[in-house]
C-alpha cells in the first residue's frame, strides 16, 4: 500500500507491505525509480509506526514541491513473498537490500486500484491484513469552503501537508523566519518568537500577495 508523488520531472514512491516495512522509490517519469532498502519492523506494531511514516513522508515531499498526485494512494494484492534475510551472528541489526520487484509490480497493479486518496488506502490495507485501526477524520474543508482542487497547485500541496500535521518552515539559515502550522502563525529571530492573531495574518497574507504581484515582472 502506498503513494506517488511527483515534482514535474522526478517521482517518489512510498510503500508499506504487510511486514511492517516501509520501502522508497526515487526517479524520473517513466522509470520505475532506484529503490532504497527499506526501514525494517521495529517494536510493536511496525505496521503501524511505518504507515504513520508513510503520512509523514507524503506531506514532507509535498511541501518540497511533489504536488503532482501521480497515484495518490493504492492497496494491492501482489504475487511476492517478502522474506526477511537470515539473522547474522553478533548483529543486533540486519541491513536488508532493496527491493526494485516490488516498485514493479506495484506500477503494474496500482493505476487500476487507485480510486482515491491515501487515507482509502490505508483503511483498506488496514482492513485486508487485519489489523485494528481508527479511521482518520477527513482534513478540514479549505478556506471559504470551496473544494481543494481549486487551489493553485502549490497552495493545495502546502494545504495538505499542514492538515497532515506537517509545519512549513523558512530555511534554517535565515536569522528571521517563519512557522506555519495548522494551528497558527509564528516569527521567529532566533530562538524568540511571536504568534501572529488571525487579523495580522490576514493582513500580512494581503500585503504579501500585493507585493508579489508588483515584483511579477522583476
Amino acid at each position: 500500500m502506498g503513494f506517488r508523488l511527483g515534482n514535474g520531472s522526478r517521482h517518489m514512491t512510498a510503500l508499506v507491505t504487510e511486514s511492517g516495512r516501509l520501502h522508497r522509490a526515487h526517479g524520473p517519469y517513466g522509470a520505475v525509480g532506484r529503490a532504497s532498502r527499506p526501514d525494517t519492523p521495529f517494536r510493536k506494531n511496525p505496521v503501524h509506526r511505518h504507515v504513520a511514516h508513510l503520512r509523514d513522508l507524503r506531506s514532507r515531499y509535498m511541501a518540497k514541491g511533489y504536488s503532482d498526485e501521480l497515484i495518490p494512494g493504492a492497496c494491492v494484492q501482489l504475487e511476492l513473498e517478502e522474506s526477511a534475510p537470515e539473522p547474522v551472528p553478533g548483529k543486533v541489526h540486519i541491513v536488508e537490500p532493496s527491493w526494485p520487484l516490488l516498485f514493479r509490480a506495484f506500477d503494474d497493479a496500482a493505476p487500476a486500484a487507485s480510486r482515491g486518496t491515501l487515507e482509502d488506502a490505508i483503511n483498506g490495507f488496514y482492513t485486508t491484513i487485519g489489523v485494528p485501526f481508527l479511521p482518520r477524520r477527513p482534513g478540514r474543508p479549505a478556506a471559504g469552503g470551496g473544494p481543494t482542487a481549486r487551489l493553485p497547485r502549490r497552495v493545495a500541496a502546502l494545504r495538505r501537508a499542514l492538515a497532515d500535521g506537517s509545519a512549513v518552515s523558512s530555511s534554517p539559515r535565515l536569522a528571521v523566519g517563519y512557522t506555519v502550522t495548522a494551528a497558527g502563525v509564528r516569527l521567529h529571530v532566533g530562538r524568540a518568537g511571536e504568534s501572529l492573531p488571525h487579523q495580522d495574518v490576514v493582513e500580512l497574507h494581503a500585503a504579501l500577495s500585493a507585493w508579489l504581484h508588483l515584483n511579477a515582472a522583476r
